[in-house]
């Protein structure tokens, strides 16, 4: 891991330093270009970082169609779950300071999670029933996404959620507290430990921080991760200043042009609603100072905000042999999907390497064998039809010289 002192994201070092080939690197110009020109999303800025120095700083296309305004480096964008590690990471600091154990059930600090129903089929018949979970759900499940907590699911489940008026995470006007008063009363998907499913789990999380610190989830996050790491464009809500340089979100109309989508948060309206799994909005060169903080085991320029010992721990698999959103190839630590088996999963990624991205298509990984990380930014949903972050890692790769 990096010693680095002095972490500048935004100065781009000269061609060809850090071991990366400057025309090998430069295909990425012509690749998100082309995206552009197609028609299948609006704008989009890259940033690689190698040994700690930036190698690679474009913005590509525009932030704003209607008024023709540019991608910049300090533009804004809506995260969505690449909030997770954040709050995954704030969760590690409680439990260095010993306010929490990584096995203590979530109910010791959250009442309302006692007593957990699972939603099982009934053998052959289209009927459910609610049993009890076989074990409580713990901190440790809901890091790694194995709480039997989801978004949704099966139809019987997603009605559960509706009825409960249980929402996406991105907005809602209710606080966090009360939200999860309802949440914790919701069935789960599998038993605690026993599957994977993506869903609430980090939300859960972030009433878990509010609750053993004692302060609201954007109030800890300002003080313990963004004031000390300067990451001073990331936040829950945006003042009118900054949402001026917020990326407007796109969508594929029927006649194929991109048309304004309707994301509401982060500031019209205001929100009370904090959501540790997909609330924050950041810039390339902020979420860059919090990776390269990973990356270098915990510390950024003098200011350490974990243990290196729990940077390594939460890059563990803590799933054993269940199988996360990646599919073969990857399994999950705590807040991130770690790569483990290249001949399973196809990627050019090392071992070991970790990575997570967001619902309105943004995008990270980091390799510390290369000394690598990469962030990607762009807003269009729904964006499963585009192959840009897969041809963004083996561009990568291809650009490198040792």
């Amino acid at each position: 891991m990096s010693n680095l002192t002095n972490f500048r994201p935004e100065f781009v070092h000269p061609p060809g330093s850090n071991g990366i080939c400057p025309k090998r690197i430069g295909r990425l110009d012509g690749v998100f270009q082309k995206y552009i020109d197609d028609g299948e999303m609006s704008g989009a800025s890259v940033i690689i970082v190698r040994n700690g120095q930036t190698a690679h700083l474009k913005t590509y296309g525009l932030a704003d169609i209607e008024t023709g305004r540019a991608v910049e480096i300090d533009t804004l964008f809506r995260i969505a779950s690449m909030t997770k590690p954040i709050t995954s990471f704030a969760v590690l600091q409680l439990i260095e300071e010993g306010k929490a154990l990584l096995n203590d059930p979530i109910s010791a600090y959250l009442p309302e999670f006692r007593g957990g129903k699972v939603l099982e089929s009934v053998p052959d018949s289209d009927a459910f029933r609610l049993v009890d979970a076989k074990r409580p759900m713990t901190i440790r499940h809901l890091l790694t996404h194995t709480s039997g907590l989801c978004y949704g699911g099966s139809e019987p489940l997603t009605a559960f959620y509706r009825v409960a008026n249980i929402t996406g995470g991105f907005e809602g006007f209710e606080t966090l507290e009360r939200a999860m008063m309802r949440l914790g009363k919701m069935p789960l998907q599998f038993h605690p430990g026993e599957g994977w499913a993506y869903g609430y789990s980090t939300d859960v999380l972030g009433r878990l921080v509010e609750v053993v610190s004692g302060m609201e989830l954007d109030q800890y996050f300002k003080t313990r991760f963004f004031e000390p790491l300067q990451m001073n464009d990331t936040d829950f809500r945006l003042s009118p200043e900054k949402a001026a340089r917020l990326a407007q979100v796109y969508t594929k109309a029927e006649d194929g042009s991109l048309q304004v989508y309707p994301a509401q948060y982060p500031y019209a309206p205001p929100q009370l609603y904090l959501s540790g799994g997909a609330g924050l909005s950041s810039t390339l060169l902020d979420y860059a100072r919090f990776l390269q903080m990973t990356l270098n085991g915990g510390e950024l320029e003098g200011e350490r905000v974990l243990s290196r010992r729990s940077i390594e721990l939460a890059l563990e698999n803590h799933i054993g042999g269940l199988t996360p959103m990646g599919g073969p190839g990857f399994k999950f630590g705590l807040g991130f999907q770690i790569h483990v088996d290249p001949g399973q999963s196809g990627s050019p990624s090392s071992k070991g390497a970790y990575e997570w991205g967001g619902y309105w298509h943004t995008t990270f990984w980091v390799d510390p064998v290369k000394q690598l990380f990469v962030v990607k930014m762009s807003q269009i949903y729904p964006s499963d039809h585009l192959d840009d972050h897969p041809k963004l890692r083996h561009l990568t790769y291809q650009a490198l010289l040792d």
